[in-house]
């Protein structure tokens, strides 16, 4: 098989997973949104979690999936030390984090409005009213999410371009 049919096999199945990745989803949710019971979905859970468990376990020793790339754009992203790479990777760093905060916080009040039809919040000002304090909660959660991401794709994304730059030295790409 030539580089060219490798490729269409791989996007047919790259859609095909896509396609039961949306399936499993909308069938975990409309299960729980119907039963309120997320037992009710737990082998949709189960596949949802091991397919992508699977595909690592086998692509782990493609070098060309250890290259660092942005999650947005899937451009690679500077694997340098200097201070302007390490300047751009944190900027990437933060766009993500607020993205996915953003994410996070459309999910709560999606959750709120329409599944529990109730809002659970913090009374982060006692002696003020619940619309100030549901704000006041949704956005400290939505500040310490950015915070929390930003910590997680700091130390995961950085250790990548470490792992990536020892793999470069190993085969003799650069010395530094």
């Amino acid at each position: 098989m030539d580089e060219r049919s490798e490729q269409l096999v791989a996007r047919g199945m790259a859609v095909t997973l896509g396609l039961l990745y949306v399936v499993l989803f909308v069938s975990c949710i409309w299960k729980y949104v119907t039963t309120k019971d997320i037992t009710n979905s737990t082998l949709e859970l189960i596949l949802i979690v091991m397919i992508p468990g699977a595909i690592a376990w086998f692509a782990r020793k493609d070098e060309s999936l250890i290259i660092p790339t942005m999650s947005t754009t899937r451009k690679e992203i500077p694997t340098g030390t200097d201070e302007k790479s390490v300047k751009k990777r944190k900027k990437h760093y933060f766009i993500d984090a607020i993205g996915l905060a953003f994410i996070f916080l459309l999910f709560t009040i999606i959750d709120s409005l329409f599944i529990q039809k109730q809002w659970d919040h913090f009374s982060v000002f006692p002696e003020a009213s619940e619309s100030i304090n549901i704000t006041a909660s949704l956005s400290l959660e939505f500040l310490l999410s950015i915070i929390i991401f930003y910590a997680i794709a700091y130390v995961l994304d950085e250790w990548k371009v470490k792992r990536y730059n020892k793999r470069l030295e190993e085969l003799g790409y650069f010395d530094e």
